[in-house]
This record gives structure tokens, sequence and C-alpha cells, in this order.
């Protein structure tokens, strides 16, 4: 620190302290560096004295891969095709062949793996991956725009009338969003 009469750094606080505009982000080291623009607005309604600011992030948010784990449908199961198929894998294995090394244990873990592998895909069938997006349909946009009117409606007059259609809407909306999943899948 300093005073502003003996060095630079005294009159650099004094300005920023007469200059009424202290700004605070709290943030961790790596995302304070990304942090750029920062502007101080005027209060908003608040006796406190706090003042809004608003700025800019330059990150990018990064696209979630899907899992590339596969999932099957163990209950629609064809169990006497599994067995066959993996007792016929499994006969492929050399018996005489001696498992002495962690090589050859690596190896025989491989092979198992992959036998299982093969009769699961055989018999079981895979199940539709639930968090693929779908259209909705022009009836069901047209219920999401209603629902919105009447709860901004009701918000705004308080109005018991505005209150049934909104949740009435709504309960339509939910039946509408589940028939355009079914049809989609």
């Amino acid at each position: 620190m300093g005073s502003r009469k003996t060095n630079a750094k005294g009159r650099q606080l004094q300005d920023l302290l007469e200059e009424e505009k202290i700004d605070w982000i709290l943030a961790s080291q790596p995302l304070l560096s990304l942090i750029s623009s920062v502007d101080t607005h005027p209060t908003i309604g608040s006796s406190s004295g706090h003042k809004p600011l608003t700025f800019e992030v330059s990150i990018g948010a990064e696209h979630k891969s899907t899992s590339p784990r596969t999932s099957f449908n163990f209950k629609a199961a064809n169990w006497i095709t599994f067995r066959k198929t993996l007792n016929d894998q499994l006969q492929l294995w050399n018996l005489s062949r001696t498992i002495s090394t962690t090589v050859k244990i690596e190896e025989y873990n491989m092979f198992i793996t992959n036998s299982l592998l093969e009769a699961t895909h055989a018999a079981i069938q895979k199940l539709k991956q639930a968090t693929s997006s779908y259209t909705i349909s022009e009836a069901t946009r047209n219920l999401i725009n209603l629902k919105h009117h009447h709860y901004r409606k009701w918000n705004k007059h308080d109005q018991d009338a505005d209150k049934q259609l909104y949740y009435g809407y709504k309960l339509l909306l939910s039946n509408s969003l589940r028939n355009d999943r079914k049809d989609h899948y």
C-alpha cells in the first residue's frame, strides 16, 4: 500500500476509492483469468448500495459425450440361445494350453470376456436410449404457448379462472409430451 502523496500505488488506491466503483468477483484463479468486460450498473431498487455487475467469461461449454456402455433388455433375453452360443464359443478354447504366466491369464480372461459378449449380442436385445431427442408436435407447441400465456395472466391479474386454465393446460401438455415420446419410439 502507501500514501497518495508518497507513491504511485497509493495514488492508484486513492483514485479507485474516489471513483466509488469497486467490483468484486469471487472466482477461482483459472476462472478469474477468463473474465473480461466487467461493468458496474446502477442499483435496482435496493437500499443496500450494492450494484450489479455484468461480465464476460470466455469459455465454451464442452459437449458431453454419450456413455459407451450398451444397455441390454435382460427381461426379453433368449437364455437358451445365450447358453448355446456361450457353450459354442467356450468350446473354441484349446484345453491343452497351460495358463502359467500373467500374459496367458490375460489372454484367457479376454477369451472369456469376448465369449460372453458374443453370446450377449446374439441372445439379448439392446435397449433404446431414452436420452435421444425428438421433435415435439405442433399441438404440443401450442399447448406450451397456452400454458405460459395463462400462467403469466394468472400472475398478473390473480384471477381464479386463469389459474384453472393454467393447470388444465399443464395436464394436457404432460399428456401430449408423453404421446410425442411414444410416437418417437
